[in-house]
C-alpha cells in the first residue's frame, strides 16, 4: 500500500506544473506578414507538441513513439538525465522543431510557386536562414518572462 501511495504522489507531483504550450498565429509587421508561412509553421507546431513535446514532458512514452520524440527525449537525456524541467523541454523543443521546420518549410517552398512569388515580392528574406531566424523567436516554445510582456504592454 505504501508503494502503490509513494508512487502515486511522484506521479502527480511530476505532472503538476505542466503547462501546455500552444501554437498561435503570431503578428507581423506589414512587410513581412506571409500568411502561408505562418499556417504552415502553426500546423505543425501543433503537431510537434502533440507527438513529441507532451509525451515527454509528461514523461509518458507512446506505444510507438514518433522520431521526434525519440529525439527530444534522447537529447533531454543527455544533457539532464532524468531531471529535466519543462524550461528544458522548451529549450530542446526550440532547438529541434526549428531544425526540422527548416528542412519541411524549404520542401514547401520549392514546390509551392506562389509561395516562392509571395516571398520575392515582399523582400523580407534573402534565405532559408533569415526566414528561421525570423519565425523562431515568434513560434518559440519558451515563454516569455512576465516584466517582457508587461513591457510590450506599456509601450
Amino acid at each position: 500500500m505504501r508503494i502503490f501511495l509513494f508512487i502515486l504522489v511522484i506521479f502527480l507531483l511530476s505532472c503538476g506544473g505542466v503547462e501546455k504550450r500552444e501554437a498561435v498565429r503570431a503578428d507581423h509587421e506589414d512587410n513581412m506578414d506571409i500568411p502561408a508561412i505562418d499556417d504552415f509553421i502553426v500546423s505543425q507546431k501543433k503537431k510537434y507538441i502533440e507527438q513529441c513535446y507532451m509525451p515527454v514532458l509528461k514523461r509518458i512514452p507512446s506505444n510507438s513513439p514518433h522520431p521526434c520524440e525519440t529525439s527530444l527525449f534522447q537529447l533531454l537525456e543527455r544533457r539532464y538525465s532524468m531531471t529535466y524541467t519543462q524550461e528544458h523541454v522548451d529549450m530542446a523543443a526550440d532547438e529541434l522543431f526549428f531544425i526540422d521546420l527548416k528542412e519541411r518549410l524549404q520542401e514547401r517552398i520549392k514546390s509551392d510557386p506562389s509561395l516562392r512569388k509571395t516571398i520575392s515580392k515582399k523582400r523580407a528574406f534573402r534565405n532559408m536562414d533569415a526566414i528561421i531566424a525570423y519565425y523562431k523567436p515568434k513560434y518559440t516554445f519558451r515563454k516569455p518572462p512576465e516584466n517582457e510582456t508587461k513591457t510590450k504592454q506599456w509601450q
